[in-house]
């Protein structure tokens, strides 16, 4: 399930942001008033940080499921253990030796 745009539109969020981020610093370091732009900055990080999560929810598809599934098996201190045991649950296992 994969949006059209998305990678785009969070680039352009993520590098609306650093920009609006250095400006409002610039603008707080020249004035030199308490760090006002810390607030505005926060807010917009956790909305930045939803649209990641949002994003990366919305770009797992089964192929993705079954590459780290499988990157995972072959990590795995004890996959010839739990081969073993699915070889002895050989009903359970045809998905398994398929990859």
């Amino acid at each position: 399930m994969r949006t059209p745009g998305g990678r785009g539109a969070l680039r352009r969020h993520a590098g609306a942001y650093a920009v609006v981020a250095c400006v409002l610093s610039a603008a707080n370091w020249h004035t030199g008033a308490p760090w006002w732009s810390f607030w505005p900055l926060a807010i917009w990080g956790v909305a930045l940080g939803v649209h990641y999560l949002i994003h990366k929810t919305q770009s797992v598809d089964a192929a993705w499921v079954e590459e780290r599934t499988a990157e995972l098996h072959s990590r795995s201190y004890d996959a010839g253990h739990i081969d073993r045991i699915c070889a002895d649950q050989d009903a359970n296992c045809a998905d398994r030796e398929a990859r």
